[in-house]
């Protein structure tokens, strides 16, 4: 709640106002039954018709008042709650967006999206009903019950009876409920996490005939979520009936006595219409503390959520950096000195990668090659540190990698990873990712790798509009983009992560040499041998260790895996 008050603090004037105004409102309210018991003790008892028109007019000038001050509440309220959650929702993504690989991977993308839109919503909406109801509801309960007490001392004591009886029916309704509210959001990522699974990889889906698979598995998260919420309702469907019967009771008990009272000239009957009206006012201001009840509830779990990502650290931390530009000394771009990795989470309490040692030299071409889940892109992500080694280190042009800013490190490291990501937007704009460029260097970007021969045949040109996730390119040019989309621009060192997997033999081979004109330090990671087979150094992965280290021709003699590799995709 902390954070959520520094939130409120910006919108200070609207809080007065807003719930001010709303007071005003039910100061106005409290005194309706006042009028309408006069009206009935004086102008009905009397016949005087000028009286109760004048009282009319009264209540009616009273009503119009209330209206104008609610549409001020509502207004402070709208503003106040809409700008709160905004703000906690950019709050929340840019926080996100300083998270490395690690905590995005232990949150996962369904629970973070859930946590912008539907928790922050619940907040939004607690904030609007705080504005206009913590003054109003208790304002008007205190006042009904005083009011009663002016007109009948003894009938206030049903008053006396029916607060406290509610208030224990809603302290044991909240304790049961809490813990389910909290499931219910969790639930409701398994949903989310479910569907854009589904989403996301329908035509696999379609491809394997597995629609009455995922429809069950859907079905199964669903039910789960469904039992949850039935039993919620269940609880909230005895609440208010059950504070109606008490109320109702309330009601027979003043009509009751009331009737007594008025036999013996004690009491008017304007007096128990009045009675009668702040029986309901203090009944729907109870029903309203239920409801609000109820919404905190909820908000207290999504608070919960949003502040368990606002209150986790990256575990990468960035810095200011330092200025490499001046280090003359360095030998080697790149160095692994004893690199060991796990990921966080993982159920294998051995590392990953261990002790990985090696050094890059400017302007090499490096390869690494291993076979399925040896830790090549493992070793892509170390390097433009989306995670930090668990123990080792890796230098950078001599110093220790943590000690440069990620913009300066990633500004020099351009990477095109393994799983190819082209965004909705012209073909331009996708290719300005990394920095702005001029269109004759997008142009000679792409002509390197070996997409502008798609591109020039494309009517928009450098404006076609691409689809989210790349759906109208194909596999090998959405592929060839990327790489041409890593190339835009000024680096010092580039990654291909396994990037010309979907290319022909052919293109892999003019990609290559096209490569070759790029004043770089090339790291090619591939599963194809004659890919990296012209490399100045090739690194082979077995299990997260090295087990060879040279050129093509030495690791064919001393190399028994790289040479398996090379002989079973050369025949």
């Amino acid at each position: 709640m902390k954070r959520l008050w520094g939130y409120l603090k910006e919108f200070k004037w609207f809080i007065i106002v807003g719930p001010l105004f709303k007071m005003f409102e039910a100061g106005l309210e409290l005194l309706n039954p006042i009028l309408v018991a006069k009206i009935i003790d004086v102008g009905v008892y009397s016949q005087d018709w000028n009286y109760i028109i004048q009282i009319g007019i009264y209540i009616l000038m009273l009503n119009v008042l209330g209206f104008v001050f609610s549409v001020i509440s509502q207004k402070c309220s709208a503003k106040t709650s809409v700008g709160v959650a905004t703000d906690m929702r950019k709050d929340l993504f840019s926080k996100v967006t300083t998270f490395s690989h690690a905590e995005l991977d232990k949150f996962g993308t369904a629970s973070i999206v859930n946590r912008l839109t539907n928790d922050i919503s619940q907040v939004e909406n607690a904030v609007g009903i705080f504005m206009r109801m913590m003054i109003r509801v208790p304002f008007l309960l205190v006042g009904a019950f005083i009011l009663s007490l002016t007109i009948n001392k003894k009938m206030s004591l049903v008053f006396l009876v029916l607060i406290p009886v509610v208030s224990i029916i809603l302290f044991f309704y909240i304790k049961k409920t809490t813990p389910y509210f909290k499931k219910i959001r969790t639930k409701l990522d398994n949903i989310s996490k479910v569907t854009n699974e589904n989403l996301s990889g329908t035509r696999v889906i379609r491809a394997f005939n597995k629609q009455q698979d995922e429809q069950e598995r859907f079905e199964q998260v669903s039910e789960d979520f469904t039992t949850t919420s039935i039993k919620i309702s269940k609880m909230s469907a005895l609440l208010n009936p059950l504070i109606y019967l008490l109320v109702d009771f309330a009601t027979i008990a003043i009509l009751y006595v009331g009737g007594l009272q008025i036999n013996i000239g004690s009491l008017s009957q304007g007096d128990v219409i009045a009675l009668i009206d702040y029986v309901s006012i203090i009944t729907m201001s109870m029903l309203l503390v239920s409801r609000i009840i109820v919404i905190f509830v909820r908000t207290s779990a999504s608070l919960h959520r949003i502040n368990e990502i606002m209150d986790t650290e990256p575990s990468i931390k960035n810095v200011p950096g330092i200025r490499h530009v001046n280090n003359p000394n360095f030998n080697e771009i790149m160095e692994f000195k004893d690199v060991c990795f796990n990921y966080t989470g993982s159920q294998n309490t051995k590392s990953f990668i261990k002790n990985l040692s090696f050094k890059i030299y400017p302007h090499q071409t490096i390869g690494i090659i291993g076979g399925t889940g040896s830790g090549k892109t493992t070793i892509a992500n170390l390097m433009t540190r989306f995670y930090d080694p668990t123990s080792g280190e890796i230098l950078y042009k001599g110093r220790d990698i943590k000690k440069y800013s990620i913009e300066q490190l990633r500004g020099e490291i351009s990477i095109v990873q393994q799983r190819s990501t082209l965004f909705s937007g012209s073909l331009r704009e996708n290719m300005c990712l990394r920095e702005n460029a001029s269109d004759e260097e997008i142009i000679e970007a792409l002509k390197i790798s070996q997409s502008w021969d798609f591109v020039k045949d494309w009517k928009q040109g450098l404006d076609y509009q691409i689809m989210a996730g790349g759906k109208n390119v194909s596999g090998g040019q959405m592929q060839r983009l990327t790489i041409a989309r890593a190339i835009v621009g000024h680096f010092d060192m580039l990654i291909l992560d396994d990037s010309s997997s979907a290319l022909d033999f052919l293109t892999d081979s003019n990609l290559r040499k096209a490569l070759k004109q790029l004043d770089t330090t090339l790291v090619l990671i591939s599963q194809r041998a004659t890919s990296i087979m012209d490399a100045d150094l090739i690194i082979v992965l077995d299990n997260g260790d090295v087990v060879g280290m040279g050129k093509h021709e030495d690791l064919m003699k001393d190399c028994e895996i790289y040479k398996e590799i090379y002989l079973s995709q050369s025949k």
